[in-house]
């Protein structure tokens, strides 16, 4: 008889960490926010007995650049971030242990690096931009390794028309 669904991974009664790492793509679903795009990144969790999970990290997203020239004038912008969060969520295993599903709330703040240059004049300033949302993992595990996905919506109150999704491969290791 094979177990469908499991509270703890078979035999594990304690809690555990967790590190990942990330790459995948970010966009925004009503307007090109031209600091998303591509990204990678990196977090690290802790799996409590409950099995409540924790999680801090971080992810850069390469954003865009735009350039133009002639003989007299050259002129860029670039737009970048950087998104770190903090996220808890609560894990459920199932096929015995090994499909993890993590849905997960995650609080955070984009800090978006915008450079521009125009004649020999280079301007550059950061904004933060907090953002919130749910996002859930769907873990593959290999023993003390793992790899999924992670899906996010993320929501920018001070853009409220401009709601974030995200798409990550996850590769990792947990003990």
């Amino acid at each position: 008889m094979t177990t469908l669904f499991t509270q703890n991974v078979r035999g594990e009664t304690g809690s555990r960490w967790s590190v990942d790492a990330r790459l995948g793509y970010a966009t925004s679903w009503t307007t090109g926010q031209s600091y998303l795009g591509p990204a990678t990144g990196l977090i690290g969790g802790w799996t409590f007995r409950v099995p409540i999970h924790v999680e801090l990290g971080a992810a850069y997203h390469v954003g865009s650049i735009e350039s133009a020239a002639n003989d007299t004038l050259v002129y860029w912008s670039r737009r970048r971030s950087v998104f770190v969060h903090a996220a808890a969520g609560y894990d459920r295993t199932i096929l015995a242990g090994r499909l993890l599903v993590r849905p997960r709330l995650i609080l955070g703040s984009f800090f978006i690096v915008d450079e521009a240059e125009l004649g020999g004049v280079i301007r550059e300033g950061m904004e933060p931009r907090f953002a919130l949302g749910p996002g859930v993992d769907f873990l593959f595990r290999f023993g003390a390794l793992h790899a999924g996905l992670d899906a996010r919506a993320l929501f920018v109150p001070s853009h409220v028309a401009a709601p974030i999704g995200g798409l990550f491969g996850v590769f990792g290791i947990e003990r």
